[in-house]
């Protein structure tokens, strides 16, 4: 599994994590939270050295909180480039995959389900 499967599934194992589910699917969403969360930190203390590296504080925050950051002379692509290299580093996690029909009350999006599809099964 890559990283970029696991960041870019990160919303929606949040809002799986607040949803009222069977007790045993609660579990190993849990425990899947628990296990990922080394690399996500990870992750986002490498890609904050990167937004450092390549980029200048703008002095304003974005919707989410985030400091912006403005990119000069190609850095963006540089920055771009370290990032997705990153990304497809290769995750060793064993996930049980869980079926859809278990997740029901989870309010899922047909975008959630996209970023899950590698951890989901239709039987």
């Amino acid at each position: 599994m890559q990283l970029s499967q696991i960041a870019g599934a990160m919303p929606t194992i949040q809002k799986l994590l607040d949803s009222s589910l069977k007790v045993n699917i609660a579990f190993r969403i849990a425990k899947f939270a628990k296990d990922i969360e080394p690399h996500m930190e990870s992750y986002e203390k490498l890609r904050g050295e990167l937004l450092e590296k390549y980029g200048t504080k703008d002095g304003s925050e974005s919707e989410g909180g985030q400091e912006r950051y403005i990119f000069k002379n190609g850095q963006a692509e540089k920055f771009s480039a370290e990032l997705t290299k990153l990304l497809d580093e290769e995750i060793d996690l064993k996930v049980k995959k869980i079926k859809i029909n278990d997740l029901k009350g989870a309010e899922l999006t047909p975008r959630d389900i996209l970023a899950l599809d590698w951890a989901l099964s239709e039987k």
